[in-house]
């Protein structure tokens, strides 16, 4: 996914994959298929009428904070022993402890250079196993539709799904992280975007002349909470992230997300940002900072809680394979976030990908298999 771009799905290299899935699944006959302008592949497949109809979704794109182009993947036994991605860079349980619930499994792993994409190719070829298997073996199901999405990378995923088309009562996202997680909990999500318009003079001949974009704009994100930023927060507390920054004398921009498991905690901050700029603006003597806020999404588990059917359904799934599972607020958001505001409640289920969006990432094929089995099932249940 990229951001900024103008296109319908923001990399047009998306479009072949989304051409590929579809002939993937015209190959399994479903009842309906179809591909919007926006290369969201969406297949249903008729079933037991007596059951409500679920979707299952996972995304195409990739993140862009890593390079994903040229993946080269291998698959290795993990026996305990780091794993060598390059020279001078192994993936080992020092630095990521939760490696040592792999021991004696297949991982897929990458050459140290790019990202895996397995967020969420893995969740595609989970989804993919259980539907062909169901439909090769003419095994009796629900009725099911089967999604891919794209640019979820960049959260306009659920923009690009029509609720006309998706005719399912609710889904399952199946996207990343411990396969032993069940998400029913996500970030509200705003964006801030924060202008600064500075005033530039011949640095020569600048003294209680000038007012420099950059500096202000790093006196506005220093003023903020130092502790509240990603790399000093956990579990649920909330943070601001500055992701991008484009400066020089005469004007800046600083590009934010600001995150919260409370949408009224959100709101704070964002008035802790208002007031930080307003009293930069007051020293400095005019509107030197302007802040644009814009709600990108909300914690899926307001609506989620409306349907406790939801969970009785996915527990008794698990219980019924004997696999263990606990709950995760996900730092951070899903297709679920949205789509469970548009009428169509959707928790999150991990898939065995573990180090996302970084050249350390590697999936657990041990675990993707457990995570078809649950796939399988929900199609059954």
């Amino acid at each position: 996914a990229l951001e900024g771009s103008d296109t319908a799905a923001s990399n047009p290299l998306i479009y072949h994959l989304a051409q590929e899935m579809l002939l993937e699944l015209q190959a399994l006959n479903p009842n309906e298929i179809s591909i919007n302008r926006f290369g969201v592949v969406d297949a249903k497949f008729y079933g037991d009428p007596s059951l409500p109809p679920i979707a299952l979704l996972a995304h195409m794109d990739t993140s862009g904070a890593c390079s994903g182009k040229d993946v080269k993947a291998r698959i290795v036994k993990y026996d305990g022993t780091p794993v060598k991605l390059q020279e001078g860079m192994y993936l080992s349980e020092k630095e990521f402890p939760f490696l040592k619930e792999s021991l004696g499994h297949e991982i897929i792993v990458t050459d140290g250079n790019t990202l895996l994409g397995g967020d969420d190719k893995a969740g595609m070829a989970i989804i993919m196993e259980a539907l062909e298997d169901i439909i090769k073996n003419n095994v009796n199901h629900r009725t099911f539709e089967i999604i891919f999405t794209t640019d979820e990378e960049i959260g306009l995923d659920a923009k690009h799904i029509s609720r006309e088309i998706v005719t399912s009562e609710y889904g399952y996202t199946i996207d990343g992280g411990d396969y032993r997680f069940v998400s029913i909990e996500s970030f509200s999500a705003y964006s801030m975007e924060v202008e600064v318009k500075g005033r530039s003079i011949h640095p020569g001949y600048s003294k209680d002349k000038m007012v420099n974009a950059s500096n202000v704009l790093i006196r506005f994100h220093q003023a903020l909470p130092e502790f509240l930023r990603p790399e000093h927060t956990d579990q649920k507390e909330p943070f601001y992230h500055l992701s991008n920054i484009q400066s020089c004398e005469d004007h800046a921009k600083g590009d934010y997300i600001i995150r919260s498991f409370e949408d009224a905690q959100a709101l704070q901050l964002i008035e802790l940002a208002k007031l930080t700029a307003r009293r930069i603006n007051d020293d400095i003597g005019y509107e030197a900072i302007t802040l644009h806020f814009e709600n990108q999404y909300h914690n899926m588990k307001v609506e989620l809680d409306k349907h406790p059917e939801i969970q009785k359904e996915y527990e008794g799934v698990y219980a019924k394979l004997g696999i263990p599972f606990m709950y995760e607020a996900i730092r951070g958001g899903t297709t679920g976030s949205q789509l469970s505001f548009m009428g169509l409640p959707t928790p999150n289920l991990g898939t065995g990908d573990y180090n996302m969006h970084g050249r350390y990432e590697y999936v657990d094929l041990d675990q993707m298999k457990v995570m078809v089995s649950v796939v399988r099932e929900l199609m059954l249940a």
